[in-house]
């Protein structure tokens, strides 16, 4: 059996230097020409040390991108919802970037500390509890003014076109 490595051999270079080497590789670099350059700088590490680390921390890079693309469109889309939409929808892709993560990571968790990963997810459980109630307790509010509304729209003689369109604004503002 042999020895295989549990992490990169690149991650164990000071941080300037794996600072550098990510630079290298997101401006197109060769494995190759990163390869010589480190082993240069007194770090002998093989060219297929660098790919794999490279092609690890692209897909990584790449899946950083599309969160925050996937968060510039909750954002962007829900400008005209209510706030607890936009937090709901943050703490649900908060919640998957974190199990995939867990799932990456299923193997070596020497990188995270798995109870603070379990801190985090126990936080936005009950955050998600809490916006629940705030829902609640708004649609009751609204319940008990459109009822408010209506008695004061019978004794007035509102039309029901109107009291109608009054109710769906109320409503609407809950969605």
């Amino acid at each position: 059996m042999t020895n295989r490595r549990t992490h990169p051999k690149i991650a164990d270079l000071p941080d300037d230097l794996r600072e550098q080497i990510h630079k290298k590789i997101t401006e197109g670099y060769t494995y190759q020409e990163i390869s010589e350059w480190i082993t240069s700088a007194g770090h002998p590490i093989s060219k297929s040390a660098v790919g794999s680390y490279g092609k690890n921390y692209l897909t990584k890079l790449e899946k950083l991108r599309l969160a925050r693309e996937q968060a510039r469109t909750i954002v962007e889309e829900g400008g005209d919802k209510p706030a607890t939409e936009l937090i709901e929808a943050a703490s649900s892709l908060t919640q998957q970037l974190i199990l995939e993560h867990l799932v990456e990571n299923q193997i070596d968790l020497e990188s995270v500390r798995p109870d603070r990963l379990i801190q985090a997810l126990s936080m936005l459980e009950k955050s998600t509890v809490a916006r629940e109630k705030l829902k609640l307790e708004s649609r009751r509010k609204a319940e008990t003014a459109v009822k408010n509304i209506e008695d004061v729209a019978a004794s007035k003689g509102i039309d029901p076109e109107t009291l109608r369109k009054i109710k769906e604004e109320i409503y609407g503002i809950l969605q």
